[in-house]
């Protein structure tokens, strides 16, 4: 009997073993995944992008890997946790990140992390800590070159594909996949910083390939050697053809590291594996001297971030504002947009709104107070420290080859961060890069460190802890993902709207986005436009239905409001459903002043920025214009004014606040205070040809003796300003087909050429000599010369004018105002 039992029970040992080893396998394989897919992954199936997908894919396999980490402690019994010197600084930053949320600005950006870019909020911090105990606790000698391995794998594949694109080899048949610049990390100079920091990675395990893998017979090792050149080869020649985008210092940093602790022996090599990293030294300091140096032109796009100096001034500034826990993870969204300071309007980039920092520090300090950001930078001491320290004192030397290379590349990730901005996709694989880099410090580390061990055979107390971490976890990962599954499902819907031409296809797909993730403000942003373009399309249709449109209008206002309620601190947000207020004012009494009510919310929200200003000025002009009594109209006019005023007084060099207000003077007959502002409008926005032709069209009503002939502005100059500020000139086509012609008596009179005429004459044909169709500028030098009685160069204008004029209505009327002149 007593021989059945034993058999019994070694039995169960025996199944709770091979349980044991399966999970084992399950946990590994899931880590492997993340080394390997992370970097190279990506559909295109959604619209956040790349670091969504990668960021999507991190949290998947994560949350695997810790439900069966915690499924083996069940199974066996116990629940064992290393106690590492990361435990306490990484915590506490978690615990910081959390009341940061809690307290923040916007907290479902600091919950879930902004549109397009999750990796920066509470839930991806947890991911990377649970991360971190995941890997720490489940690593061995043999798995970290596994992982080691895994991860060269996919940098190769990631610098394969990427060389391919560059020289337009495209072997995916993605849609996105279509042009030389894309890339797995979705920005070339993401690209380049992760080429630069896997180097020292590939330079080790050229070189030190015999350490590594010891298991390969000598004809493998050169397999794997010529292997692993080529794809350094590769990754130099990509980082060189990027030579705009590389920043070549960091790579000579990693490789200096790497090469002091091969010649001081304190990481054994043999003289012979020198010629890999001193090779790649010297070839790094070459091109390091040649500087910006192309053989190649790529014609690829610039790229921009935010100035070092704007970003320091606006962490200086959110730090007085919000000291200790900031403005909330993920939201240097309005960090920027509060504190940028007036100077910023003096750059080119004036009008862009930035969303992350150069500089990861400045940003911590923005969004979760100095506080967080030095517990951030406790961390990266700690993780340098272990490092260095394995390194020297390490036991276990066969893995120190591959902590060398960990310790190499964290540094190059150090400086990156310090000194450049990290989008999404960046961050999720340096995390992978530091995480392991540390794990495998921890692994060889000299002295052991203590595991807190949660048992089911230890007392009850341990084993209702062990059930309750059990239950906790799975209860979670459950929620966690079908929560997941439909936010990734709400976005492949919301690029489906974006794919699709039709407006209905457009709102039946954002609907089911706004339904899977309703705490997405974009949708309803998104939403509230295509419904305001039905409404815009049902008012031009022959047979509008008012109800129809009045319904589209409620549901776009709807919408839009929603969007501002989700995030009511962001200026982007606000300005959009302004924007469709105003929209709507062509429809609806009193949109125009629920617009200028957002206008002052985002004026609020962004202190040092014009537009808000300019659009208000625009909408006391519109004002003016709907109201028939004279004492009505000068007053909305002159209020607009001062927010012209109000406008330069933000940006002293802003051509549509300039050109506004001189339409605004002109409407009150104060000719010569409107040539003036015009005159600055010209001065400060370049080669623009609506603001020359405007110019040029008062200098024309100024200098004419008859007050009978006159022109009329071009229609929504100052809205296609402040769509693009820089950008109003209209094409030739455009201009064709947008020829404003006001019918003059038959008795035209006549008059001298002055010098208003003379000037008038000159801003017409510098814009003709820019652009030979300009319609406008055709007609009013026909007119011109009409005017002065030079007979033969009005014939010229008219004749090349009917020449660009394609409809026939405006054709006729061009004959009409020039009788025997064509």
């Amino acid at each position: 009997m007593a021989n059945i039992f034993k058999a019994k029970e070694k039995s169960g040992a025996v199944s709770t073993e091979s349980k044991s080893k399966a999970i084992d396998f399950i946990i590994f394989s899931t880590i492997g995944l993340i080394f390997f897919l992370c970097p190279i992954f990506f559909t295109g199936l959604v619209s956040q992008g790349l670091g969504f997908e990668k960021m999507m894919l991190f949290y998947f396999l994560v949350l695997i890997g810790v439900v069966a980490w915690v499924t083996k402690g069940v199974i066996t019994g116990e629940l064992k946790i290393k106690r590492t010197p990361l435990d306490w600084p990484v915590l506490g930053a978690l615990a910081i990140i959390a009341v940061s949320t809690f307290f923040s600005v916007s907290k479902k950006d600091s919950l879930i992390g902004t549109y397009g870019d999750p990796s920066k909020s509470l839930l991806a911090a947890a991911a990377f800590v649970l991360f971190y105990y995941l890997l720490v606790n489940n690593i061995t000698t043999e798995r970290i070159k596994k992982l080691f391995s895994l991860f060269l794998a996919s940098s190769a594949l990631v610098i394969i594909f990427s060389l391919l694109q560059l020289f337009g080899v495209f072997i995916l048949p993605l849609a996105i996949t279509k042009s030389n610049a894309f890339n797995p990390f979705g920005s070339l100079t993401g690209l380049t910083m992760f080429l630069v920091i896997i180097i020292p990675m590939l330079v080790v395990a050229i070189s030190q390939a015999d350490k590594i893998y010891t298991s390969l017979k000598q004809i493998g090792l050169y397999a794997l050697k010529a292997v692993l050149g080529a794809v350094l080869l590769a990754d130099i020649v990509t980082l060189f053809l990027l030579n705009g985008f590389t920043y070549w210092p960091v790579a000579i940093v990693s490789i200096v590291i790497v090469l002091m602790f091969l010649l001081s022996k304190v990481v054994p090599i043999g003289s012979g594996s020198l010629i890999v990293p001193v090779s790649v030294f010297l070839l790094l300091i070459i091109f390091l001297v040649l500087g910006n140096f192309n053989l190649v032109n790529l014609k690829l796009p610039a790229e921009v971030s935010l100035s070092r100096s704007a970003s320091f001034d606006i962490a200086k500034e959110s730090v007085k504002k919000f000291i200790f826990l900031g403005s909330g993870p993920g939201t240097f969204y309005y960090s920027f947009s509060r504190f940028k300071g007036h100077d910023f309007n003096a750059s080119p980039l004036w009008n862009a709104r930035f969303d992350s920092s150069t500089g990861v520090f400045f940003e911590l300090a923005s969004t979760i107070g100095i506080i967080g950001a030095l517990s951030a930078v406790a961390i990266a001491l700690i993780a340098i420290s272990l490092q260095f320290i394995a390194l020297l004192k390490a036991d276990k030397k066969e893995d120190s080859h591959i902590l060398l290379a960990g310790l190499a590349s964290f540094i190059a990730i150090i400086i990156y961060s310090l000194l450049f901005s990290l989008n999404p996709s960046l961050v999720v694989v340096i995390m992978i890069i530091s995480t392991f880099g540390v794990v495998t410090a921890i692994h060889v580390y000299p002295e052991k460190f203590k595991n807190l061990t949660l048992s089911f055979r230890a007392s009850p107390k341990y084993a209702l802890a062990l059930a309750a971490v059990f239950l906790t976890v799975t209860a979670g990962v459950a929620v966690l993902f079908t929560m997941g599954a439909k936010i990734y499902m709400a976005d492949y819907y919301a690029r489906k709207a974006e794919k699709t031409e039709s407006i209905e296809e457009k709102i039946n797909n954002l609907n089911k986005a706004v339904a899977l993730s309703p705490y997405q403000d974009v949708y309803y942003l998104t939403l509230a436009n295509q419904y305001m373009a039905l409404a815009n399309q049902e008012a031009v249709a022959e047979t509008k239905d008012q109800n129809k449109i009045q319904n589209y209008l409620s549901l776009a206002v709807t919408a839009g409001k929603q969007a501002t309620t989700i995030n009511p601190n962001q200026a982007a947000g606000n300005e959009s459903l302004a924007l469709i207020y105003e929209n709507a004012s062509f429809y609806t009494r009193g949109a125009l002043e629920w617009a200028e009510n957002l206008y002052n919310k985002v004026s609020e929200l962004e202190p040092d920025n014009p537009v808000p200003h300019l659009r208000i000025a625009l909408i006391n002009m519109a004002r003016s214009n709907a109201e028939t009594d004279k004492a009505e109209k000068e007053f909305y006019v002159n209020e607009a004014i001062k927010k012209y005023d109000e406008a330069i007084a933000k940006k002293n060099d802003f051509a549509a606040a300039f050109y506004g207000k001189g339409i605004a003077y002109e409407s009150l007959g104060k000719s010569n205070e409107a040539v003036e502002q015009l005159k600055n409008a010209v001065v400060f926005a370049g080669n623009n040809a609506d603001y020359q032709f405007e110019l040029g069209r008062m200098y024309f009503n100024r200098g004419v003796t008859d007050p009978n002939i006159s022109q009329n502005a071009s229609k929504e100059i100052a809205e296609a300003e402040v769509e693009n500020p820089e950008n109003a000139e209209a094409s030739g086509e455009e201009a064709g087909e947008n020829l404003s012609v006001e019918s003059a008596p038959a008795n035209t009179g006549s008059a001298k050429k002055n010098e208003d005429i003379a000037n008038a004459e000159n801003m017409f044909l510098n814009i003709l000599q820019a652009n030979p169709n300009h319609a406008n500028a055709l007609y009013s030098l026909g007119l011109l010369y009409q005017k002065v009685g030079e007979t033969e160069n009005a014939k010229i204008a008219v004749k090349r004018l009917l020449e660009v004029v394609t409809d026939e209505p405006t054709r006729e009327a061009v004959k009409k105002q020039f009788p025997g002149l064509y």
